[in-house]
């Protein structure tokens, strides 16, 4: 199974309200990502980042992180990911703590 499917697949089950919101933006904009780099549909990719960008901009203000620049979005979705059920953000927000 390679990234994109598995991401999809992760997507569908966001929809039935498996995992948190601030979770299913973060794969969304990772996605984004995937078919951007792949020169791929660029309405796709469009729709997945303002989704994203929608929740992590409504969610932010909840839980705010200073010192972190708000181009750096991949630091604040890993910012926001709920660590219940013992999972890792990722590597993008390390540069601000260590």
């Amino acid at each position: 199974m390679n990234l994109r499917t598995a991401l999809t697949k992760v997507k569908e089950r966001a929809d039935k309200g498996f995992w948190p919101e601030a979770a299913v933006a973060r794969t969304e904009f990772h996605l984004s990502q995937i078919i951007r780099e792949r020169g791929n549909d660029s309405a796709e990719a469009e729709g997945l980042v303002t989704k994203a960008r929608s929740v992590l901009s409504r969610l932010l203000p909840y839980d705010p992180l200073d010192g972190v620049a708000a181009e750096d979005e991949l630091a604040l979705f890993d910012h926001l990911q709920p660590v219940f059920g013992g999972r890792f953000t990722g590597t993008s927000l390390l540069k601000y703590i260590l």
